[in-house]
């Protein structure tokens, strides 16, 4: 995971960076311990499920986790006691969300009103956060009005009320339920992925390119370049969805870029 509590009354936690952790812990006890009791002695509590987890590889390079391969900073679930922090609750660990997410595909109705209006609180104040968030995962710069009205589709069809839905996934939940977004007239990120679809628009499109930064289009006629965010996938400890972009004219309809990212949590 790459977010991370310590239990100050901040219940939706800090994103994990090397310095936030730093920072909110004041490089103390018990989120520091003894690192001849443990190998790797970074600890602080996971938001969702008020467990231990172990930060692996704050400094550099550490550890590399057997199952995974992973030797990026993030947090892992600590299923042991560790001193000064809430003790280890094997139930609160098997309903955590980010231990255990629900498929995507699973369409089922949450019966929680107390959660899912606490959700719908958190999407409804924090508009200007996921617009951002929302330009981050699919390398593509919607404008506000265009992502509003996305969000408030999705608030009126309460489809923040999904099992698969969770304080930690919000703009993955808006970006699966809502219905393809034409991106004609928008502008891509400076980011990796952005840059890999405006390739991928010059050089694919039949029917769209770049005009001074924007998605235009070359020909006479009503086509569209449509956005989806799509195949949600658990394997292990990670969890993926595909960005896909399709053109399409009448009934033809050509993928124009597909690519896999992993997921990670939002913390609003």
């Amino acid at each position: 995971m790459n977010i991370f509590s310590v239990g100050d009354g901040n219940k939706d936690g800090y994103e994990l960076t090397r310095e936030t952790f730093m920072e909110k812990t004041h490089k103390r006890f018990p989120f520091y311990q003894n690192p001849n009791r443990y190998k790797t002695p970074h600890f602080a509590i996971c938001p969702a499920c008020n467990n231990p987890i172990q930060i692996i590889n704050l400094f550099g390079v550490q550890y590399e986790e057997e199952n995974t391969g992973r030797t990026n900073l993030h947090g892992r679930h600590y299923r042991y006691n560790v001193e000064g922090l809430p003790p280890y609750s094997e139930e609160n660990y098997k309903n955590c969300p980010l231990h255990n997410p629900v498929a995507f595909g699973i369409r089922e109705v949450r019966n929680n009103e107390q959660l899912n209006e606490e959700i719908r609180d958190i999407v409804e104040n924090s508009r200007s956060q996921i617009c951002e968030d929302i330009r981050g995962i699919t390398g593509v710069l919607l404008s506000n009005n265009k992502i509003y009205q996305v969000i408030n589709d999705y608030i009126v069809a309460r489809d923040y009320c999904y099992t698969h839905t969770n304080k930690f996934n919000i703009p993955y939940s808006i970006l699966y339920t809502r219905n393809a977004i034409n991106i004609f007239g928008q502008k891509v990120g400076e980011t990796d992925i952005g840059q890999r679809i405006y390739n991928a628009i010059q050089n694919n499109c039949a029917y769209f390119e770049f005009v001074d930064g924007r998605i235009q289009k070359n020909i006479d006629g009503y086509v569209e370049l449509n956005l989806n965010i799509v195949r949600h996938r658990i394997r292990e400890s990670k969890q993926y969805m595909t960005v896909r972009i399709e053109e399409k004219k009448g009934e033809e309809i050509q993928t124009i870029f597909e690519e896999e990212i992993e997921m990670k949590q939002y913390v609003y």
